[in-house]
């Protein structure tokens, strides 16, 4: 097992040192060894995927780091003995958990126990299949940063895992050796990338740049992709932002050695995801409506079944293979089964119910994504895959269809066609159409907090008269950026009203947590947009120019008002009117401000003009006391 170390292990592997040699009492400290469970979710529905298995209660065994476990059984000869005893521990352990069958335990595989004396295959899927499982609740992490590349015939041990129903995983990729090669050889079914490229991945452009290069590669080659070593809500939204299938890490659980009692979701962390797919699953359901459902066969089928299935199915040119989880494991190409046919013995080759190992040699890897994925995302992994057979779509890693040429085309037409309905022609943001479609069904269900906010610029006009209406667009399209990062960390569902009018509307927040989302969006504007000025106005931090009654006037540079509106939590008959009545009187308030910020509670006089601060905190008092006796 090479176990190797995260956000979860903060222990430093030590060299080898002489006490390795000294004779351990190896069945003591197999009783000491537990292992704890980390959930990994999906980014898309929030639902677990699988846990896995961490090493704990090294050092009541008398080892300096889980490293050394593993490094002391190698310099004794006993590393395959000790793992396959870790082994029967944790799958035991990981059968006990509720509804193990239908999730993946992920355990760490140690290159180094293909060299023993005493390997002998098959004795994993023996204990699984005593344990109630099945080889594919198995996925095999090989660690990147040991250099697996010159392990004896490991390919082959590879290969062998693989035939059994096993999922392999490339672990800490990006740590190590980076091998290209170990992922052409390895056929990894699942790439997780090290916690290095995601501590910090929001802030990072760099770090971001990577990810997304090594998720979009994945898919390409049909792999899916776990971000390890999550720890802020920011790394989440953006790991599912760039397209990652799954993650891991503090904020989504720390690791546990006491068993879950429901191992589908983490609701906090899911109620999250779930809400910001609600506001973004356009493309969902536009993949559903285009996607071919496809039958899709066992990995158990004899290939004169499949020969069978061509025949019964004139119209297929690809067949889906999937395992006994619905987890597609590759296609079989009509094609591929027809130049068979036709070489010398092949049709009966295939009529010989004894050659079933045949179905491998037609199987071939498959690009795959969730459904939850975006429509662009699908259409650059689509064309980098350069396949003519098209995308397999799942959900929760299950198979859901096929997306073939046509239909991707299709999707994305229709896509265009809706956006260019509902969306500003300018930001491309949710226009007025789908700012009341989407208030209308945000509004009709009670919440304990609910945030409406309109922004609206100030000082707008003189800019543009001074610098033209394309630097005036240039602005109000800087507004849209730094909205996309200021309101990032939360499921905020954000629109371009027109002009230079914003909209952005967000529930199940703190108050505090909106108020300086908002603010932090202001503040960045008031930055940034000082580099659209001219060096000399910029030094006077005025404008010179007429005013609205002709007259000469000095205008300051260009600043956002903030209206956040905070819509009481038992009530479903507000309407975005009611609202943007309220909105307003509000942004009066704001632009009068010296911080060009005003909330108030919807059908109040709670209402001020500061953010909340230590001597200024009643009416968000009296608001969570409100919000209490409602349901989030």
């Amino acid at each position: 097992m090479s176990v190797t170390l995260r956000s979860d292990d903060t222990t430093v592997p030590t060299s080898i040192s002489a006490h390795r040699h000294v004779p351990r009492d190896w069945p003591h400290i197999i009783k000491t060894i537990d292992f704890a469970f980390q959930p990994i979710i999906s980014t898309h529905t929030g639902r677990v995927f699988g846990y896995e298995a961490l090493l704990r209660n090294w050092s009541e065994a008398g080892f300096d780091s889980i490293q050394d476990v593993f490094d002391t059984a190698w310099e004794n000869d006993v590393l395959h003995r000790v793992d396959m005893e870790f082994r029967a521990v944790v799958i035991n352990k990981f059968a006990r958990l509720p509804n193990a069958d239908k999730l993946k335990l992920f355990y760490n595989f140690d290159s180094r126990v293909v060299r023993t004396a005493d390997y002998r295959p098959g004795q994993t899927l023996e204990l699984l299949i005593a344990a109630g499982l099945g080889p594919d609740a198995m996925c095999l992490e090989i660690s990147e940063r040991h250099d697996i590349s010159h392990a004896h015939n490991f390919q082959d041990i590879l290969l062998r895992y693989r035939a059994q129903g096993f999922k392999v995983a490339i672990d800490d990729y990006g740590s190590g050796f980076a091998q290209m090669r170990a992922l052409y050889d390895c056929e990894p079914d699942i790439i997780k990338i090290d916690r290095f490229f995601i501590d910090g991945m929001d802030k990072d452009r760099r770090k971001e740049l990577f990810v997304t290069q090594i998720t979009g590669f994945s898919h390409m080659i049909g792999a899916q992709v776990v971000a390890e070593g999550v720890e802020t809500l920011e790394e989440l939204m953006c790991c599912r932002r760039v397209g990652c299938d799954f993650v891991q890490g503090f904020f989504i659980a720390r690791p546990s050695v006491t068993l879950p009692e429901r191992t589908d979701i983490i609701p906090e962390v899911t109620e999250i995801l779930v809400q910001k797919r609600r506001q973004g699953d356009h493309d969902g359901e536009l993949l559903r409506s285009f996607m071919i459902e496809a039958q899709a066969v066992p990995d158990t089928i004899k290939p004169n079944d499949i020969l069978d299935f061509f025949q019964k199915n004139a119209d297929s040119t690809i067949v889906p293979v999937i395992n006994r989880r619905d987890e597609p494991v590759g296609i079989i190409r009509d094609s591929d089964f027809k130049a068979f046919i036709y070489t010398p013995f092949g049709r009966e080759l295939l009529q010989n119910p004894s050659n079933r190992a045949y179905l491998s040699r037609f199987l071939r890897r498959c690009p795959s994504a969730d459904i939850g994925t975006s429509l662009s995302d699908l259409l650059e992994t689509f064309v980098s895959a350069d396949t003519l057979d098209g995308l397999i779509l799942t959900e929760d890693g299950r198979y859901l269809g096929v997306l073939d040429q046509r239909a991707l085309l299709r999707a994305v037409n229709e896509r265009n066609t809706l956006n260019a309905r509902d969306e500003n022609p300018l930001t491309r943001l949710p226009g007025n159409s789908a700012i009341y479609r989407y208030a209308a069904n945000a509004l009709s269900k009670p919440r304990k907090r609910r945030f409406a906010v309109y922004f609206d610029f100030d000082n707008f006009k003189p800019f543009n008269d001074r610098y033209g209406f394309r630097q005036g667009d240039r602005a109000i399209l800087l507004f849209k950026d730094i909205l996309g990062k200021a309101l990032s960390q939360n499921a905020w569902f954000i629109a371009h009203v027109g002009g230079d009018d914003f909209f952005a509307y967000v529930q199940s927040i703190d108050f505090e947590d909106a108020v300086l989302a908002v603010r932090r969006a202001q503040a960045m504007f008031d930055e940034e947009i000082k580099s659209f000025y001219d060096p000399n106005t910029r030094e006077t931090g005025f404008l010179q120019g007429k005013g609205r009654d002709g007259s000469n006037k000095r205008f300051p540079l260009m600043t956002v008002s903030a209206a956040l509106i905070r819509v009481p939590p038992n009530r479903t008959d507000i309407t975005l009117d009611h609202i943007s009545t309220e909105a307003a009187k509000l942004k009066d308030q704001a632009k009068n401000s010296p911080d060009r910020f005003a909330t108030a509670l919807y059908e109040t006089s709670d209402s001020y003009s500061n953010p909340p601060s230590a001597g200024q905190t009643a009416p968000a008092r009296e608001q969570v006391a409100l919000l209490e006796q409602y349901p989030d």
